[in-house]
């Protein structure tokens, strides 16, 4: 079994069924759910509903994202296969993948864009603060598929220790070729957080989709 699965996903926010859009909100190394969710709550908006899926012992997998595969499995697709399982939740909810955003910090970061990168759709977007895609250094990524203008927000640090800005840059364009529309933006000294202007561009993102949501609905 699982072991990220034993847990059930907690799910936060606007629980009241009428929620317009989904947030898959993953937590870092060693985070809470608890922790995590202050980003939905700094974000503070209505109308979205929270995923919050939960680690075994806190954590997704056991080394670094730059790693060899190998190192990081089983736990890498124990996560990938927990997040498949969150969306199927979803959807049974009657959240269509439009309307379902992969959000993540650091270990949930870096586990958001791997998920949506294997799983190119057209989804409702992806926001990694201080993130990027697996494997080691000189790993190459064939970005099979298209996300047909998908928004995708890249955070990060340009002095991280844990996440080089290099791999953030490399993952950008991969989700570039693949037809994501890219928005990465690189703060200068940042320790390893979520700043005030990543939120900012995260509730843009979710506040876009609200509207259209709207004008579907008045139509």
């Amino acid at each position: 079994m699982n072991p990220h699965m034993k847990t059930p996903v907690t799910f936060l926010g606007d629980t009241s069924g009428e929620a317009e859009v989904a947030v898959v909100l993953l937590h870092g190394r060693r985070q809470t759910e608890e922790d995590t969710f202050r980003v939905g709550e700094r974000i503070g908006l209505d109308n979205v509903l929270y995923a919050l899926p939960s680690a075994q012992e806190r954590t997704w997998y056991p080394h670094g994202f730059m790693a060899a595969l190998e190192d990081n499995q089983p736990w890498l697709n124990y996560g990938l296969e927990t997040l498949a399982a969150t969306v199927a939740a979803l959807e049974e909810r009657g959240f269509s993948r439009y309307k379902i955003v992969f959000m993540g910090f650091s270990q949930g970061a870096c586990l958001a864009a791997e998920f949506v990168y294997r799983n190119p759709d057209r989804w409702g977007g992806l926001v990694a603060f201080t993130g990027g895609l697996f494997g080691p250094k000189g790993m190459i990524w064939e970005g099979v598929g298209s996300f047909d203008e998908m928004p995708v927000f890249l955070g990060t640090s340009d002095v991280d220790s844990w996440v080089p800005l290099e791999r953030v840059r490399d993952s950008a364009e991969v989700f570039i070729n693949m037809g994501a529309s890219v928005d990465m933006r690189v703060y200068p000294g940042m320790e390893h957080k979520v700043n005030r202007d990543e939120l900012e561009a995260a509730r843009a993102m979710l506040s876009k989709m609200l509207v259209q949501e709207t004008a579907v609905e008045c139509a």
